[in-house]
């Protein structure tokens, strides 16, 4: 198949080419998780050059797992309008617009979101202060789970065509994948299949 050409990628959706742009931690976005008008410009000029699929940065589903300053959110309402901005900015260049949906988990420190990092398990993170993190709850993750779909819910709203989840580089998703940094005993520990369990009921909820 030549790079250039349309895929059926499923779903009803077809990709103009096989070019995607990556999210990018471009911390763009103002202290409230809304975007700012030189994000929306950035991702815009993306689209407009010719990706055949356009993500946007990590966007955390709750004000208090944030992994950085300037992080997009997708945790209230207030950031509808300028998603919607987005959206339509990225679907008027006929690409695929996807938002990357993200917690940061233990890497999540108190400086920025002025509470104690919560993870799968107690864990420590290099640069976190030597703060350890603390241990979900089961009810806790239930939220979490809810949170994340809340999330895809308003960025389908938005008009965006999908959602990423960030599985990946250490953060909450990943950390329940983990062997080493999920030690849990209970139905979200233990072998993989129960490891991924958090995961696999965050694509259930959302789909």
């Amino acid at each position: 198949m030549n790079p250039t050409d349309a895929l059926d990628i499923g779903r009803g959706f077809t990709i103009k080419n096989r070019s995607c742009l990556a999210a990018m931690t471009n911390k763009q976005s103002n202290d409230d998780g809304t975007l700012s008008e030189e994000e929306i410009t950035w991702l815009s000029r993306r689209a407009k050059g010719g990706f055949g699929i356009t993500t946007t940065a990590a966007a955390n589903v709750v004000e208090k797992g944030r992994g950085w300053e300037g992080e997009m959110g997708v945790w209230g309402d207030h950031q509808l309008p300028g998603l919607t901005k987005l959206a339509s900015q990225l679907n008027s260049h006929q690409t695929i617009s996807l938002v990357q949906l993200f917690h940061g988990g233990m890497r999540a420190p108190r400086e920025i979101n002025d509470v104690q990092p919560i993870s799968a398990s107690e864990n420590t993170e290099a640069g976190m202060n030597g703060e350890y993190t603390r241990e979900m709850t089961h009810d806790e993750i239930i939220g979490m789970v809810g949170s994340f779909t809340e999330a895809a819910v308003r960025c389908e709203k938005a008009g965006f065509h999908g959602v990423e989840l960030h599985g990946a580089h250490s953060y909450l998703i990943c950390q329940f994948l983990g062997a080493k940094t999920n030690r849990r005993t209970d139905e979200w520990g233990g072998d993989i299949h129960a490891r991924s369990k958090f995961l696999r009921e965050i694509i259930k909820s959302i789909r």
